[in-house]
């Protein structure tokens, strides 16, 4: 029985020795505004003091060789009196400015929605703003207070953005990233494409609107000649921009073939056109009465033209022509259709003086061939 209670004993003496122990080895560090408290643990945050009352900070130890504190517990700090101990090393001044590590947005990075996420730490508290150095108007924004890290999407502009980014500690040390990144939110907008209806004869064009672009493509064909594909050439970035090429639809001639465009950005955003449904026409008009097709009336009817082409077309869309010795020259039609031969015949008159006029003759397909030029004088 008595070793039992001299064990008890024992054991409370312990306990009270090393609570003495622990206690005793808590103290209090006291630092001036700007002075710096480097902690030994790297997961631990340096501080620097920002009070102009000063700061008193809890440690249980100071190492001398690494010129570093350890925390203190602060259970024990509260039941010591709060007065400042010497312990510890040279009390330095906080001049290096905060080391901003910026996670996101990545430089040169793409991202497919206007909210794109700010993602930072900072080895000290510090203030962060960032300024839109294109569209910001010089003000600075600020992103957070007196923070160590930083996780939240904000919203940018569609386009290139260019920022900066700046942290600024409790003494106003400063540290500045840059940033520039693009954003493409908006998919490409299609107004028109050409031929709508009708007739094909390898031409096709498009309109769209599009600030980033990365590809236009044509799909085109059937399912009997098969279908392909084509990549335009020359297009840029821009509001609605025009855009064409020139195809080689021979193996689809006298056939109905079905098209459309693809346009697509560097965000992989892409806009399809409407399908639509053309005939094919590669063949040219062929004028077989070359250069007999005109005649000058004579004496009183020296004023009159006497048109008669001879033309092989299935598709004709017009004959016109244009002279050059009007006022105001613009082309006027002088057939829109043949006869069952191919004949159209017309009887023009014109007003007195020189005449120089080019005629063309086109298909529906838009295949247009131009005759010699026709010269001839009234009196």
């Amino acid at each position: 029985m008595k070793k039992i209670i001299l064990t008890s004993l024992a054991l409370s003496l312990f306990l009270i020795i090393l609570a003495s122990a622990l206690a005793s080895a808590e103290f209090w560090a006291c630092f001036n505004k700007g002075e710096i408290i480097d902690y030994c643990n790297p997961k631990v945050p340096d501080r620097t003091c920002a009070s102009n009352m000063g700061c008193q900070y809890c440690i249980s130890n100071y190492n001398e060789s690494g010129d570093c504190y350890n925390g203190g517990n602060w259970m024990v700090c509260m039941g010591i009196t709060p007065d400042c101990s010497d312990i510890g090393g040279n009390h330095t001044i906080d001049t290096s400015p905060p080391n901003l590590t910026l996670n996101s947005p990545e430089q040169d990075g793409l991202y497919t929605s206007r909210s794109v996420l700010i993602d930072f730490t900072t080895n000290e508290e510090a203030d962060v703003y960032y300024l839109d150095n294109i569209n910001g108007r010089g003000r600075w924004i600020r992103v957070c207070q007196e923070c160590l890290s930083y996780s939240h999407s904000r919203s940018f502009n569609d386009g290139l953005n260019d920022i900066t980014f700046r942290a600024v500690d409790v003494l106003g040390n400063e540290a500045f990233t840059d940033r520039q990144f693009l954003v493409d939110s908006r998919k490409p907008q299609i107004h028109k494409a050409e031929p709508r209806n009708g007739f094909a004869s390898g031409l096709f064009e498009i309109q769209y609107t599009e600030e980033n672009l990365k590809n236009i493509t044509i799909n085109y064909g059937n399912y009997v000649t098969g279908f392909q594909q084509a990549e335009l050439s020359g297009c840029t970035s821009g509001s609605r921009q025009w855009c064409s090429i020139n195809l080689n639809l021979a193996a689809y001639n006298n056939q109905e073939i079905s098209y459309y465009f693809r346009v697509e950005d560097v965000a992989g955003n892409f806009k399809e056109s409407q399908p639509k449904n053309l005939d094919v026409d590669t063949v040219f008009p062929v004028l077989n009465n070359n250069p007999h097709f005109w005649l000058q009336g004579e004496g009183r009817d020296n004023k009159y033209i006497y048109f008669s082409f001879n033309i092989t077309e299935e598709n004709l869309d017009d004959i016109s022509y244009i002279d050059w010795s009007e006022r105001t020259p613009r082309w006027r039609t002088l057939c829109s259709r043949l006869d069952e031969d191919g004949i159209c015949e017309k009887k023009k008159s014109f007003r007195r003086g020189f005449h120089s006029l080019d005629i063309q003759i086109t298909d529906e397909a838009g295949n247009a061939i131009s005759t010699p030029k026709v010269e001839f004088t009234v009196v």
